[in-house]
């Protein structure tokens, strides 16, 4: 059973990023940043926040570093739900933004390395996603580092980070990925 839900889960994600990639034949061209959203989605949908009663009333926060995918997203998840609730795309404007109960989710594209230090200090220990497609990411205490190689993409999480946030990861997440700072004593 464990098997079989492993394979429906990875085939699920590599149809998901084949859809993607069928798009350019009907005359629309995907970008990497087109599948990096995509799995954003997905991804989110097997993560598990702290609940507050006002959850059921409040939106579903992307929260996005750079101005170079804001745009996109905004198109991406229009009308989209996770959690049933709403996702807004919002755009930091500032290094004073207050990232919990601000956002959900920071996705932070193409920053460069001591901004990403700056956002990840701020997100330390407050349950808030943090994913960027930069090189180490996740060695370096994000918890979701997205990257594509030869037209694979590859997903490292970080335990520890997410852990220390109070976010629950799905095992079946966990299975697809490699992990990083993996301290857990796993019983058999």
């Amino acid at each position: 059973m464990f098997m079989t839900t492993r394979r429906t889960i990875r085939r699920g994600l590599l149809l998901l990023v084949a859809c993607c990639l069928c798009v350019p034949a009907l005359g629309q061209t995907v970008s990497d940043e087109d599948v990096k959203l995509a799995l954003i989605y997905k991804i989110s949908r097997f993560v598990t926040w702290p609940t507050t009663p006002d959850d059921a009333d409040s939106t579903f926060t992307l929260c996005l570093a750079e101005r170079s995918v804001f745009d996109l997203a905004k198109d991406r998840f229009a009308g989209r739900k996770i959690r049933d609730r709403d996702i807004e795309v919002q755009l930091l404007t500032s290094a004073g933004d207050n990232l919990a109960g601000q956002c959900d989710v920071l996705y932070m594209s193409r920053v460069k390395q001591e901004r990403a230090k700056d956002f990840l200090e701020r997100a330390s220990g407050k349950p808030v996603l943090t994913i960027s497609d930069e090189p180490k990411f996740a060695e370096n205490g994000g918890m979701i580092g997205l990257s594509t190689r030869e037209g694979k993409v590859a997903i490292r999480i970080n335990v520890g980070a997410y852990e220390s946030s109070d976010l629950t990861v799905s095992s079946q997440l966990l299975e697809l990925a490699e992990l990083v700072n993996d301290n857990r004593v796993v019983k058999r």
